[in-house]
């Protein structure tokens, strides 16, 4: 009876991972959860180190380049924790 309960809390277990991983560790992450991610974190959203600059120009040039690329807007902003530039999506 026990080896029961213990195998369906892991299961139970495995499922709240499952669904806390994909409605907030995608990219569609809500920004008002708790893992709600600030332009001052260090990180992308894959978890890759963001790619620092030291001129508004050089990270303005990046912008535009991945804009054309990717189809979609990039905006430049100066970092409160390192003050160094960094290219990040619009919103």
């Amino acid at each position: 009876m026990s080896t029961l309960v213990v195998l369906v809390a892991a299961v139970m277990l495995i499922v709240l991972v499952f669904f806390w991983s994909s409605r907030y560790g995608g990219r569609g992450r809500n920004t008002g959860t708790s893992l709600r991610r600030e332009r001052s974190a260090h990180t992308t959203m894959r978890g890759r180190p963001k790619r620092p600059y030291e001129t508004r120009e050089e990270a303005l040039a990046q912008a535009r380049h991945l804009s054309e690329r990717d189809g979609r807007p990039m905006g430049v902003y100066q970092c409160p924790t390192c003050t160094k530039w960094h290219v990040g999506h619009e919103r």
